[in-house]
């Protein structure tokens, strides 16, 4: 190989290199890393990792380009919205209070984008998706970027607290639940980025929520006579069962179709395998 030939191929490598970090948009479709749920009698090193809110909203991922949610689907922001974004990607949640989700579902989803109600709406940052080194680089690029940035009203850090026990932990939930929040999240802070389910990212709620695909309706009686008394589901592990508990009156007039997911929430599972006191969240339509 000649000395240009080299000289033009440690050129590529280096230009390679600078713009992977520096974020330019990152073409892989690989899953966003995705978290575990943790359970207290997992055993981690709790001064590794660092805790925040687990918040209400809808994951946004900013690729450098595009706005889209984790499974790729385009979300159409305003465009002084998006000027409000890095040069680098970045992943959140886009959010607008605690209990107003379906403010969220309503604002995104949209393809006509609604500008006023795009100003309720917080891009709370929390990784650098596919980004190299471990977390606490990533999230410091991110806070270092913020600092300089005078005009992003709409994004924020989500803040992470340190960790020294289980008892922390507690305390931490505790606060989150008084404060009518969803839960709280465990991020590894010496973790590099991976793709899909790990445990440097883990999940902690005070029910457990999961997915169900809608495979039938059952019949409304008494008030709800004429109306769906329940939908007929199948979770991800294939245990069917009904849930009524949830559905709002427009639901049960018009409920989801067949086919559709749902997301559901329980305390635990019974003997026969069944969801106990299983409640509707929401229809997944992202």
């Amino acid at each position: 190989m000649t000395a240009v030939k080299i000289k033009m191929t440690l050129l590529s490598l280096l230009l390679l290199t600078h713009f992977s970090e520096a974020g330019v948009v990152h073409e892989s479709s690989e899953p966003v890393m995705l978290a575990n749920t943790y359970h207290p009698e997992q055993d981690i090193v709790f001064s590794h990792y660092r805790v925040s809110e687990k918040l209400d909203g809808i994951r946004g991922v900013w690729n450098g380009k595009q706005l889209m949610t984790r499974n790729g689907n385009h979300i159409y922001a305003p465009r002084w919205f998006l000027r409000q974004l890095p040069p680098f990607p970045v992943e959140g949640e886009l959010w607008a209070g605690r209990g107003l989700f379906h403010v969220v579902q309503q604002t995104i989803l949209d393809q006509l984008p609604n500008s006023q109600a795009w100003h309720r709406i917080s891009f709370m940052l929390f990784d650098i998706p596919f980004g190299l080194g471990p977390y606490h680089q990533r999230y410091q690029k991110i806070k270092s970027w913020l600092l300089r940035q005078p005009e992003t009203k709409n994004l924020r850090l989500i803040r992470q607290y340190p960790l020294a026990s289980q008892k922390d932990l507690d305390k931490f939930m505790q606060q989150v639940v008084q404060d009518n929040g969803e839960g709280i999240m465990l991020r590894d802070w010496y973790a590099s980025y991976h793709s899909g389910r790990s445990d440097t990212l883990l999940k902690m709620k005070p029910y457990i929520d999961e997915e169900a695909q809608i495979i039938g309706y059952k019949n409304g009686k008494g008030k709800y006579e004429n109306q769906i008394g329940a939908l007929l589901v199948r979770n991800r592990r294939g245990t069917e069962f009904y849930i009524g508990s949830g559905l709002t009156d427009q639901q049960r007039e018009s409920p989801p179709e067949i086919g559709s997911w749902i997301t559901y929430r329980y305390d635990r599972v019974t003997q026969k395998g069944k969801p106990r006191f299983a409640r509707l969240l929401r229809e997944r339509v992202y």
